[in-house]
């Protein structure tokens, strides 16, 4: 059986040398190592194969050339396993923020989730807290109504009462009238009651009632202004009642205090005069220029003692003037004015000094044009 081993390799540059006779004999081979020995039966051809020997110098060569290539398929893998290591390193960051992102949306989830379960399952127990709140509440008011209410009483007794603006009305008067007693207080005083009270007094025009904490009721008093009287005859005893410029007859004119000058309104009759009694309708607008002319022209109205009211219609009227110390009156539109009232003086004057003034009864200023009317044109 053929020997399939490897044969040794020789360096063919390397003589061959024996040991005797010095002659040069065939050097013996050097011992291979056990690496090169690997590597030429690597190298050594197969039997039967053609393989050309390579030298050590060339299987240095190649194993140089495959360390070369080893090492740098190791810092090829040196680098992608660094970038493997990044890449590993940065891994669980990225994978601990999608856990905590997630943790945070499972958390608000579950917090929305458990609101919606308490809005929606516990209704009684919401219900009860919010009825515990009303009824907190509810007490907390009844007991602060409680403490004003035997409180404020006490506090707010009207202990003083003053009245302005009175002349011909006492304020014992006005103090029946307000029905106050010891427990009256201001806040409990029924202001507009009281009011009404003191507004059934004809004498009286309007009343204010205001409130002066702590403990005084103010009362500020119009007194109804007479412009005019008329008069009465109440058993066999002629009577002047006063006439404010609204038409009332409020009250007998010998009773006021201050009963100044006033024309007198004739053609006016009561069947039974009592105190708030009204003129008709028609008479205020002259009623108002009586007291204009008090007020502004008091001489010119004083000029004239008498003024009767001559009835033409259920809404018209005119009046007829009697001047104070003269016979002869003037019929007149039932609205006066100050200038009408000094033409008429003046007309009066001027026929006093006139001969046949004896003859004319009346002086008739409705139109504009003086019309004397004279008792002959009467007869005639």
């Amino acid at each position: 059986m053929a020997d399939q081993r490897s044969p040794l390799l020789l360096d063919p540059t390397s003589p061959v040398r024996g040991k005797s006779g010095g002659q040069e004999s065939p050097e013996r081979p050097r011992k291979l190592s056990y690496l090169e020995r690997s590597t030429a039966r690597r190298d050594s051809a197969l039997p039967g194969v053609g393989k050309e020997i390579r030298s050590p110098s060339s299987v240095r060569q190649g194993r140089q050339a495959k360390a070369e290539a080893r090492a740098e398929r190791d810092s090829s893998g040196q680098a992608q396993a660094q970038d493997l290591i990044f890449k590993t390193a940065r891994r669980p960051e990225k994978l601990l923020d999608k856990k905590a992102a997630g943790l945070a949306k499972r958390a608000k989830q579950r917090k929305a989730e458990a609101s919606r379960l308490e809005e929606g399952a516990n209704p009684r127990a919401k219900a009860r807290a919010e009825n515990a709140k009303l009824l907190a509440a509810l007490v907390l008011i009844l007991a602060i109504g409680a403490v004003f209410y035997y409180s404020v009483p006490k506090l707010t007794k009207i202990e003083k009462l003053e009245v302005r603006g009175l002349a011909n009305v006492g304020q014992e008067e006005i103090l029946s009238r307000l029905e106050m007693t010891e427990e009256t207080n201001l806040v409990g005083a029924d202001l507009v009651a009281m009011r009404a009270g003191i507004l059934a007094d004809p004498k009286i025009a309007d009343a204010k009632l205001r409130r002066v904490f702590p403990d005084t009721l103010a009362v500020d008093i119009s007194e109804r202004v007479p412009v005019a009287c008329v008069l009465v005859t109440e058993d066999f005893v002629t009577k002047s009642i006063a006439i404010d410029e609204k038409g009332i007859a409020f009250a007998y004119l010998e009773s006021l205090k201050a009963s100044p000058s006033l024309p007198v309104l004739s053609g006016i009759r009561f069947t039974k005069f009592s105190p708030g009694q009204s003129l008709p309708g028609y008479l205020v607008p002259l009623l108002g220029d009586l007291a204009l002319l008090s007020r502004e022209s008091p001489e010119v109205l004083g000029a004239f003692s008498e003024i009767k009211i001559e009835k033409i219609s259920n809404s018209e009227a005119e009046v007829l003037l009697y001047p104070a110390g003269k016979k002869v009156p003037v019929r007149m539109p039932a609205r006066l004015t100050a200038a009408n009232l000094r033409s008429a003086l003046l007309v009066l004057d001027i026929l006093a000094g006139r001969q046949g003034s004896e003859s004319i009864y009346e002086i008739d200023f409705r139109t504009g044009t003086i019309v004397y009317k004279t008792k002959e044109a009467q007869a005639g």
